[in-house]
């Protein structure tokens, strides 16, 4: 798309939004036309962005979809219509739910709003309306999930939101792909996963209302945003300690992962390890009484599209994925899918051989899991850079460390089987599963020296077993998958719209690699 394209053709044509009666006011910030002041429309610190819905199998003719907003918090009558056009034939119901951010360094309340669109078929375009207080404010527009036996295109990224150029670059590139959903990598938001670093980095680039390298796109607006808990969800500390937790004591507007979105709550309902939370009583019972059902529970999730499915986990130091509960449910999860392809994302990487993050390894102990199950791509963050690994299998020795929680040293040692046949282009058959690391979302980028040097590329900790494939640091990038019933195609793109990589995977025959 044009960056110079007017006001009015962009509104016709970007996703999800065709009529915006709202305009910036401040960073994060919209607020109603002057001639709308008059109806005490709030302001808004989130435009209006779709959410999938709480089913994570697809189901035709019962598919939901739901559309999630913010404002400050302000009394005010929402309404919201929904159908296949704009005679708009049903209305949404809708909750809301409030945090007091009142106190040490804290600015008043929020309001977040949701409303489920019920009953939908598959593969459909829907429209949808919202009025606040009698007036119209936003008209816009989303397709639901694909059904078994259709294309669907996603783009993947992480490490993104702290308001840098390239964040919105990449953001921009997202739009250009046009993808059914996006799958994030982790720390979505920097420092801290805070409502008000949402409201300041994320909002305001990925529901942008103008299109371009310099200030993101629309893609919220209209498509899911997938994500998993990550270190800067928990940033702060125990008092005294350094056991990493969301401190409550410190943000008001902690945790805001868990409400802002609203992902499948069919993960552990009751996990071993939850996320950790400090802080003054009220708080946390008022953070609580937001989130819901979610805080926990949506710290682990799955859900379908077309002919995939994707598993999603929080790889955080304070989780053991040695832990028999979790490992349980992730195989239960995967042999449930009956889908061809299936795709796993968390952040911490298993195998990179990046400076900053190479010894976080704790999530190695599930490889044996992902491969009977046939697993065919990992996805993680992180590392603030690309890198793909060849097909792995990989059977851990001394897992030790992986017990060591709060704590960066978890080497997990092991055996690997490496599939050096596989090139992605002439040999296309993967025997093991690929691990991306795609965490050039935005932030600065780690180790720009190893680009272009395999030798680098090796970890002595993995006996400098080569099983870096490909490694791009010295630019930001994202990945789109395009994802088809007989094949998988990755592309990495850069920050300038160029191809950096390319693989094809086909379905494997259930081969071995040498032992390497």
């Amino acid at each position: 798309m044009n960056p110079s394209i007017s006001r009015r053709q962009f509104l016709r044509s970007a996703g999800g939004i065709t009529f915006l009666a709202l305009a910036p006011t401040g960073r994060g910030l919209f607020a109603a036309a002057a001639p709308l002041k008059p109806m005490a429309i709030p302001v808004f610190t989130a435009l209006p962005y779709i959410q999938p819905g709480p089913e994570a199998k697809l189901v035709p003719g019962a598919e939901i979809a739901r559309l999630a907003w913010q404002t400050e918090g302000r009394e005010a009558s929402f309404d919201v219509q929904f159908g296949r056009d704009t005679s708009y034939s049903q209305t949404a119901q809708i909750q809301r739910t409030s945090r007091d951010y009142s106190g040490k360094g804290d600015k008043g309340s929020r309001f977040n709003y949701v409303c489920a669109f019920a009953g939908l078929n598959l593969g459909t375009e829907y429209r949808y309306r919202v009025r606040c207080n009698g007036a119209t404010l936003a008209e816009g527009y989303f397709t639901t999930r694909q059904p078994r036996g259709r294309k669907i295109r996603f783009a993947a990224f992480g490490d993104n939101s702290f308001g840098d150029p390239s964040e919105r670059a990449i953001a921009y590139q997202a739009y250009r792909a046009n993808p059914d959903f996006i799958q994030n990598t982790g720390d979505n938001v920097y420092d801290a996963g805070l409502d008000s670093e949402y409201t300041r980095h994320f909002f305001p680039v990925y529901n942008a209302d103008h299109a371009s390298p310099s200030s993101g796109a629309p893609l919220l607006r209209s498509i899911p945003f997938y994500t998993v808990l990550a270190n800067h969800d928990v940033e702060s500390f125990l008092p005294n300690t350094k056991t990493p937790c969301a401190n409550f004591e410190l943000y008001a507007d902690a945790l805001a992962y868990y409400t802002n979105f609203h992902f499948p709550l069919n993960g552990v309902p009751t996990p071993t390890y939850p996320t950790l939370t400090h802080g003054p009583e009220k708080r946390l019972a008022d953070f609580k009484a937001c989130a819901g059902a979610r805080f926990p529970t949506m710290a682990n999730y799955s859900y379908d599209a077309g002919d995939a499915h994707f598993l999603c986990l929080d790889s955080n130091n304070y989780t053991d994925a040695t832990d028999p509960a979790l490992q349980q449910w992730v195989a239960a999860d995967l042999k449930g899918s009956d889908a061809r392809w299936k795709f796993v994302s968390f952040h911490h990487g298993a195998f990179n051989v990046g400076v900053h993050h190479r010894y976080e390894q704790q999530m190695r102990v599930l490889a044996p899991i992902f491969e009977e199950h046939g697993v065919n791509f990992v996805l993680s963050g992180h590392e603030h850079n690309y890198q793909r690994t060849v097909p792995i299998r990989f059977t851990p020795k001394d897992t030790a460390k992986a017990h060591k929680l709060h704590t960066k040293d978890r080497i997990v040692t092991g055996d690997f089987k490496l599939d050096l046949a596989f090139d992605g282009e002439k040999q296309t058959q993967a025997s093991g599963v690929i691990y991306i690391t795609t965490g050039a979302g935005g932030k600065y980028l780690y180790d720009p020296e190893y680009n272009a040097d395999p030798s680098k590329w090796v970890v002595p900790e993995d006996n400098n077993l080569a099983y870096t494939a490909k490694m791009i640091s010295d630019r930001h990038s994202l990945t789109v998958f395009d994802v088809e019933h007989d094949e998988v195609l990755l592309r990495q793109i850069d920050e300038q719209g160029n191809e950096i990589d390319r693989i094809r995977v086909t379905p494997a025959l259930r081969r071995f690699a040498a032992q390497v």
